[in-house]
């Protein structure tokens, strides 16, 4: 007779998070690859191929070297790469961080938010985090122990962060605030006098800053604020960057962190004990993209031409096919975020439920505002660098006739 077995019980921290509603249409999208009339506005992923130089560098060294480019790494990953993230960032931002002591490869910017937490946050703090922006930030906080504040942020007033709400937040447990610029998914990019405020009351009060720089070099106008490089900002900023969106690599998993070199030993020790070191191709391969002007060609001549024509039509029929729906032309990143209240009160329905019906009724994936806060409730997020321009006009048809013909 078999033995009555009483199973343990799960981690209580699983009920602090959800499962990513992104993800989950991430799956839907895999599962409909081959649904030729899908129309697409739902990922956050790249759709351009890596550069040519940096995948016939990678090729060619895992046959040179096979037993080395298949090997484990140390846990900061290869001095050699940081070194040219360093010199890099001095071109870009004026600062150089010291590659072996300020600076560590991550898992993409996803680790770096995540061990950047960890390092810096007890149980019981308050992180800010802007209402709407990315939904990653909310759960890694929650995994921390931490409390994440929502500071709002509206479409009237460009999604630009208003220094005296913030003032009002900064209490005596806020312990960080994650900065998000160019933002996803919103398209803002954080005036620099706002990010001189946000520093300056990070030094007053004595709070951490996490500068996610994900988009950095997907702007089409305007300027990147690098935080780390504004006066005070250093000692109180970590950095996180990925390869992902600027190289078209998101699958390969690489990104960087950089800060003062207390807070870098600190991710490196957690680091060890959840994904041990970086990729060793994928580093091999991003060598590859810092040397002979590789990145600055692939930007100027592919990444930034072919995603501004795709934002620019969108934002053209989004006016003409939606005249009601309110948004901003995103300065950078992937993204409009789109307010559609007027829309959804005569058609009596939420946000999720519109992007429910727009999958099932005209194939036209698109993600709903709630995910990325309560303050984006009411919104839809649509990805412009999915398709091609055709298609995004034929999307956007699709998307207008259903909501018009259904709203009267």
């Amino acid at each position: 007779m078999r033995a009555v077995v009483v199973l343990p019980g799960l981690s209580s921290r699983l009920g602090l998070v959800r499962k990513s509603p992104v993800r989950r249409v991430a799956a839907l999208l895999a599962e409909a690859r081959g649904k030729k009339d899908l129309i697409s506005f739902g990922g956050g992923a790249p759709s351009l191929p890596p550069p040519k130089e940096v995948i016939e560098f990678l090729i060619e060294k895992l046959r040179e070297e096979p037993q080395f480019s298949a090997s484990y790494g140390g846990t900061r990953g290869f001095l050699e790469l940081r070194e040219l993230i360093s010199q890099d960032l001095k071109r870009y931002a004026g600062i150089e961080p010291d590659p072996a002591q300020e600076m560590i490869i991550t898992e993409g910017a996803t680790e770096g938010i995540f061990l950047s937490l960890m390092a810096v946050v007890d149980p019981g703090d308050e992180v800010i985090i802007m209402d709407p922006t990315y939904l990653g930030f909310i759960e890694a906080v929650k995994l921390c122990g931490a409390k994440p504040v929502g500071l709002p942020v509206y479409v009237e007033e460009g999604f630009q962060p208003d220094i005296e709400r913030l003032k009002e937040l900064i209490g005596p447990r806020t312990k960080a605030m994650i900065l998000l610029s160019p933002d996803n998914p919103t398209g803002r990019v954080i005036e620099k006098e706002r990010v001189k405020a946000i520093v300056d009351l990070a030094c007053d009060h004595g709070f951490w800053i996490i500068s996610d720089e994900t988009y950095k070099h997907i702007i089409y106008e305007g300027q990147h604020t690098y935080t780390a490089s504004l006066p005070g900002a250093w000692e109180n900023t970590i950095t996180v960057c990925t390869f992902s969106k600027t190289a078209s690599i998101p699958g390969f998993r690489l990104g960087y962190a950089y800060g003062p070199a207390e807070a870098i030993d600190a991710m490196e020790k957690i680091k060890q004990y959840i994904s041990l070191c970086p990729s060793t191709p994928a580093q091999l391969a991003m060598m590859a993209f810092f040397k002979d002007g590789v990145k600055e060609r692939y930007l100027r001549e592919t990444v930034i031409p072919t995603y501004k024509a795709r934002r620019d039509v969108m934002g053209k029929y989004l006016a003409e096919f939606l005249p009601e729906a309110k948004t901003v032309r995103p300065a950078g990143s992937f993204f409009y975020f789109v307010n559609m209240k007027s829309y959804l009160e005569r058609l009596k329905m939420d946000d999720e439920t519109l992007c429910n019906q727009l999958i099932k009724e005209v194939s036209v994936v698109a993600i709903p505002g709630g995910y990325f806060g309560e303050r984006g409730r009411d919104h839809i997020r649509l990805t412009f660098v999915s398709e091609p321009e055709e298609r995004i006009i034929e999307g956007l048809s699709r998307m207008a006739k259903y909501i018009t013909e259904k709203a009267g």
